[in-house]
């Protein structure tokens, strides 16, 4: 037979279980505010990588937008496409367009990623930070 079970002090159970529990709680707002900066240094660099990309495709369009060809006449640039010169300032004019909309697409990207990103994270610490105290002050 075995010998009857000690009895524990509920309070000293108690303490064990809100330990515990707050190892564990401090362990998941830990691995969340981890994911929170590894999203938003993620969502930086990629921003300053398309941002970088696009500046040096647009800065590409546009020295070769600066040459004159032969067979173009100024007034005909915008409205003749019969001939290949036209043909391809159109489409150096359309990439110039796309980079700059694409430039302000990584601006906004940052804005609203990266920028939230940092506060939910922010106030996740300080909320992790309450309860620690709390639980400080419970414990004692």
């Amino acid at each position: 037979m075995q010998p009857p079970p000690r009895k524990v002090k509920v309070t000293q159970e108690l303490k064990n279980t809100l330990i515990e529990q707050m190892t564990r709680l401090h362990l998941k707002h830990q691995t969340e505010c981890d994911l929170l900066e590894d999203m938003r240094a993620y969502s930086l660099k990629k921003g300053q990588l398309e941002r970088d990309y696009v500046q040096a495709l647009q800065k590409l369009a546009s020295q070769y937008l600066k040459r004159d060809w032969p067979g173009i006449k100024p007034e005909d640039q915008g409205t003749d496409y019969r001939n290949v010169y036209a043909v391809w300032r159109s489409y150096l004019k359309g990439t110039v367009q796309v980079t700059q909309s694409r430039i302000n697409v990584c601006d906004n990207y940052k804005n609203e990623i990266s920028d939230p990103a940092k506060t939910v994270r922010l106030y996740k610490e300080q909320q992790l930070n309450k309860v620690k105290a709390g639980s400080v002050s419970v414990q004692d």
